[in-house]
């Protein structure tokens, strides 16, 4: 059966041909900004903006680095999964209002799962405005844990280093690295 979403998603990943797309949900940058200190360690792929990006931050919420920028931009979230040699691999692509990918979150053993989930089912079930995407070029690779607070009557959204709990984690980095073709410290230093 022809997906025209799946049809998107493979131009945007070499291994997407065998994934399966879960669900596509519309949220709010700040309700995103809330939710994802809940998941614990992930890896954050932010995309290179395209020429025609403008970074808007909502009104009341400020960010503690620039990095988190398009995470602020994501209108939806595209999550998708795929079996490789490896085993299972799962990313929530979130896509912006000009339909363009501009920040990737990787699911990491280290990640709590039920709070990924529920991310997932706390968007509202949509479809993404058909757009000519283009494939995303990563900009950097962070390993991450957001932070999100209230200081003075604003929310701060700032994300911290982290370090992975388990060597499962630190492998499935450097194998996404790989074939993301991002460069990261353990491959730099091979």
């Amino acid at each position: 059966m022809y997906s025209p979403l799946l049809h998107r998603l493979r131009e945007f990943s070499p291994h997407v041909a065998t994934s399966d797309t879960r669900c596509c949900v519309q949220m709010a940058p700040a309700t995103l900004a809330r939710s994802l200190p809940a998941l614990g360690n992930l890896l954050y792929v932010p995309m290179h903006p395209h020429a025609s990006t403008s970074w808007i931050v909502p009104r009341g919420l400020l960010l503690e680095a620039m990095q988190l920028a398009p995470l602020l931009q994501i209108r939806w979230l595209v999550a998708a999964s795929v079996i490789t040699v490896d085993g299972p691999r799962e990313w929530i692509d979130g896509i912006d209002r000009d339909g363009h990918v501009c920040a990737r979150l990787y699911l990491l053993p280290d990640t709590d799962y039920l709070a990924w989930d529920a991310l997932l089912a706390s968007g509202e079930p949509a479809s993404i405005p058909a757009r000519r995407w283009r494939r995303p070029r990563p900009a950097s690779a962070q390993l991450v844990c957001f932070r999100h607070r209230r200081m003075a009557g604003l929310e701060v959204f700032s994300a911290t280093s982290a370090t992975p709990d388990s060597p499962l984690s630190a492998q499935l980095v450097a194998r996404i690295a790989r074939t993301e073709a991002f460069p990261w410290p353990s491959e730099i230093n091979h």
